[in-house]
């Protein structure tokens, strides 16, 4: 039963005969299965139970705007939002999440309630990539919350001025949106406030919450185009789906990552090289670079012993080159211990090794047969 309006404005209210808060309850339960998830899934070495780390959320479907406007992943829109960066984090959402419900959910019902969520999230999501740094990762509910209170706040005027209701949502939704909206608290916990997200979600909110309340009927209880709700609601149910899939698919390539040499700590030249080659070896073991920038300085030490050790790791690790890499890394690879293999006198095991490269034509292959290691 919801609020019933007397005519002088007060709320005659049956506490016990309120709706359960249906749409509410579950969406805080998939934000809390999703973060048993991040924890069971942690990524090794980053962060700790209790805060994921950034490879972790990357991995699990985080808003990472290179992955999303050029990698293709916009299925991120949809994952993002059930990401959370830690206890805290979670903790402040699931409470801003009930606090919201109890404001909206009875007013507009669990199917309106759970549209505007995703509206909220995907206006949240956009805004991210649109305003902020490339190297920003943004995760949580904070713009779909955004959305749900902004939208609170308009359709607080669908009551009469003195009611108790229009009150509560009224108070509410501002005491949630303006400290959310202006930078308080960033850095809190620890962690950055994605403004641009809180931005985006109460737009999209509001946006919402001001159709409706143009198109709702003073004497209808339940909002119009119900139909169009669950549609919104069934998108965002889909988008989170999908987004799972793709995590799966990705998920194993993703925690690889870890391994990979960032790009500014890449070597710059052959003296770089030459003095950071152990080092990049002793810290990123399982990127083939760092096995070739060692097999290049030991072999320009005359260590050929030493480089084909190196050349053969490189070569090893076939899981990091078909992620990562383009063909012509592992091409490169072969090139070189097979000529290093020939000059060792070891012609039957140089070809054997050419062999695939062989059949590619280019630079690379003419330099194999130069040296009598393509087989015709």
């Amino acid at each position: 039963m919801r609020d019933i309006h007397l005519p002088d404005g007060r709320d005659a209210v049956s506490a016990y005969q309120r709706p359960p808060l249906t749409a509410t309850l579950g969406l805080i339960g998939a934000i809390l299965a999703v973060y048993l998830c991040e924890a069971v899934f942690r990524i090794e070495g980053s962060g700790t139970l209790f805060d994921p780390g950034i490879s972790t959320l990357v991995a699990l479907g985080a808003l990472d705007k290179s992955l999303v406007v050029e990698g293709g992943q916009w299925w991120r829109l949809f994952s993002a939002p059930l990401l959370h960066g830690g206890v805290p984090h979670l903790a402040l959402n699931s409470l801003a999440l009930l606090f919201a419900g109890a404001a909206l959910e009875r007013v507009v019902g669990p199917i309106w309630f759970a549209a505007i969520f995703v509206v909220g999230a995907l206006g949240g999501g956009l805004a991210s990539l649109a305003i902020n740094a490339a190297d920003l990762i943004s995760v949580g509910a904070s713009g779909a919350i955004m959305g749900l209170f902004a939208s609170a706040l308009v359709i607080a005027y669908r009551f009469p001025i003195q009611s108790r209701q229009r009150r509560l949502m009224l108070s509410g939704s501002l005491g949630v949106l303006i400290p959310s909206l202006i930078p308080l608290f960033d850095g809190l916990f620890g962690q950055r406030i994605d403004f641009a997200a809180h931005i985006g979600g109460a737009i999209a909110g509001g946006i919402v919450g001001a159709t409706l309340l143009g198109l709702w009927h003073p004497d209808t209880e339940a909002p119009p185009h119900r139909k169009t709700a669950i549609a919104i609601a069934v998108l965002g149910l889909c988008g989170a789906i999908f987004a799972a899939s793709q995590v799966v698919a990705t998920y194993s390539s993703q925690t690889l990552a870890v391994y990979v040499i960032p790009d500014a700590r890449l070597p710059k030249g052959m003296d770089e090289i030459r003095a950071r080659s152990a080092e990049l070896l002793a810290e990123f073991p399982r990127d083939p670079r760092s096995h070739i920038y060692r097999a290049v300085t030991l072999q320009g030490d005359n260590d050929n012993a030493g480089a084909e050790r190196e050349w053969r790791a490189a070569l090893a690790e076939r899981e990091m080159l078909r992620a990562f890499f383009k063909p012509e890394l592992e091409h490169l690879i072969r090139v070189n211990l097979a000529l290093l293999l020939k000059e060792s006198g070891r012609r039957a095991e140089a070809a054997a090794m050419a062999q695939p490269v062989c059949a590619f034509k280019g630079e690379r292959q003419i330099l194999l047969e130069n040296a009598g290691l393509c087989r015709r």
